[in-house]
């Protein structure tokens, strides 16, 4: 492939298109973040470099003119060696991208906003039957970054994003040490409150990242094994819930995915990983939380005890309670088609 930068440019454009639209479904916190993060990776800055304010607000303004000016716009075909290609079609686009050391990723992300990323490969490797890839330095990315992506039969890897989630809460827990879970994890590491240089700092992080990211990839494969309910699962999310429904209903598929047998704490389980459980639990969300309370509550018997059946049967309820209520979801869906009954039935479920 001759000219990088041209394709580089092509999916950038999709990236802006995509950001123009959705820009908005993020809350000012969040959208405040997402700059930060984006502006740091177009700008090949470390995390711990600092960003000059006029800078990044120029920035800022300059990217939202752009996005006004296209956000009537829609996704274009990518173009490689003279033959177009849907900019979700990654499986071809790859095949012609791993003669260049390249990987490439396409697909639909919270608020089903498009998202698409292009990194140096880092590696590739087979589990079970899907095919996971590792993404090295990001090349070009939109304002949504996810660890883990699974796309058909291959699961898309990002140890890089994982890096600078785990940087950012390194910092917070070192302005606030409380002895929580955070903590353990980064002792579990070798990293307990370290005054290593950055640069040291972030090796050893980054190099905790691509373990843990293995939880990633075990998320992911529990939501394949998990997929007989995905056709029904994908038309209530794209019913037109509102966003707190909307981050329910992914919550619940989640869950049901971490609980899966296929899925991370049964592997950790099986394997007495405390530093990969600890990571698990570090990075669950508050509604994760709210749907799965069962875990916290095990782990903090856990700690006193050390015992994994405790979690064993953490797992076991909370895999048959997110089973049950997504299937109570679909059925008031089949029945009624009623997105407002059902954002009720899911609060009302998980309250109890």
């Amino acid at each position: 492939m001759k000219d990088i930068d041209a394709f580089l440019q092509q999916v950038k454009f999709n990236c802006n298109v995509s950001d123009a639209k959705f820009w908005g479904y993020y809350s000012i916190c969040g959208l405040l973040l997402r700059y930060r993060e984006l502006y740091r990776s177009e700008h090949s800055l470390k995390p711990w470099q600092k960003i000059a304010n006029e800078e990044v607000s120029r920035w800022i303004q300059e990217r939202e003119r752009l996005w006004k000016e296209i956000e009537g716009s829609e996704l274009q075909n990518i173009v490689l060696e003279g033959k177009s290609y849907n900019p979700f079609d990654i499986n071809r686009l790859n095949a012609v991208l791993q003669d260049e050391g390249l990987l490439y990723g396409g697909g639909y992300g919270t608020f089903n906003k498009p998202t698409f990323f292009v990194a140096q490969l880092y590696g590739s490797r087979d589990h079970y039957d899907y095919q996971v890839h590792y993404a090295g330095t990001e090349l070009c990315r939109d304002l949504a970054a996810s660890p883990a992506m699974l796309q058909g039969r291959c699961i898309y890897v990002r140890p890089e994003v994982l890096s600078l989630f785990l940087w950012d809460r390194f910092q917070e827990m070192k302005a606030k040490p409380m002895g929580g879970i955070a903590e353990e994890l980064f002792f579990h590491y070798g990293i307990p409150g370290s005054n290593a240089a950055p640069d040291v700092l972030f090796e050893k992080i980054s190099d905790m990242a691509l373990d843990a990211s293995e939880v990633s990839v075990l998320h992911e494969a529990g939501e394949a094994f998990e997929d007989e309910l995905t056709d029904d699962w994908h038309t209530i999310l794209s019913s037109g819930c509102d966003k707190a429904t909307e981050l329910f209903l992914r919550g619940i598929k989640d869950i049901r995915a971490d609980t899966s047998v296929m899925g991370p704490l049964k592997i950790i389980i099986s394997t007495e990983n405390r530093s990969r459980l600890t990571f698990f639990l570090t990075f669950l969300d508050g509604i994760r939380k709210t749907i799965f309370p069962e875990i916290m509550n095990a782990y903090h018997l856990f700690r006193e005890a050390g015992g994994w059946a405790v979690i064993e049967n953490a797992r076991s309820t909370g895999y048959q309670k997110s089973a049950e209520l997504q299937a109570q979801v679909i059925e008031l869906w089949k029945r009624q088609n009623d997105i407002a009954l059902i954002a009720k039935h899911i609060r009302d479920t998980v309250r109890k």
